[in-house]
């Protein structure tokens, strides 16, 4: 699976670690102090569609378990739009504003597929840091809550 995604940890409600040491992890995006990862996701078994939600856990190498306003469910993370049930997707951005599906994502690195970018191609890895440090061909951004 490579190095999992960090999980936001907190003593009664409150980030344990300082929120410099926290971008990019997974957990509540409602947490003070803290930016974490936003997914799109659709966690509903029969119908709906995608909402913005938090990953709560990583499962796998591509599914992780995504809480939204629908409620919580382990989700496949696709690198095309939402089409069904039980689908989480994220999109990066590069330093051109090109975007990105993410098919895989680890603590430090996404492999995308391209939506409209041509910085990198299919299959390729990046860098992910926080939106508006990407730097051309080396790094992409990846929607922050």
């Amino acid at each position: 699976m490579g190095r999992p995604m960090k999980l936001a940890e907190t003593v009664d409600g409150n980030l344990k670690v300082a929120a410099a040491n926290t971008s990019g992890t997974i957990g509540d995006t409602a947490l003070s102090g803290s930016t974490q990862i936003q997914f799109s996701a659709n966690t509903n078994t029969s119908g709906g569609s995608a909402k913005s939600g938090y990953a709560t856990a990583q499962k796998g190498s591509t599914t992780f378990k995504i809480t939204n306003a629908d409620g919580t469910a382990d989700c496949l993370l696709v690198a095309a739009a939402i089409a069904g049930n039980l689908q989480c997707q994220l999109t990066a951005t590069d330093s051109d504003a090109g975007t990105y599906y993410v098919s895989k994502i680890t603590s430090r690195y996404v492999t995308l597929v391209p939506n409209d970018g041509v910085q990198f191609t299919s299959g390729q890895r990046a860098l992910w840091v926080a939106s508006g440090s990407e730097v051309s061909g080396v790094s992409v951004s990846i929607p922050l809550a």
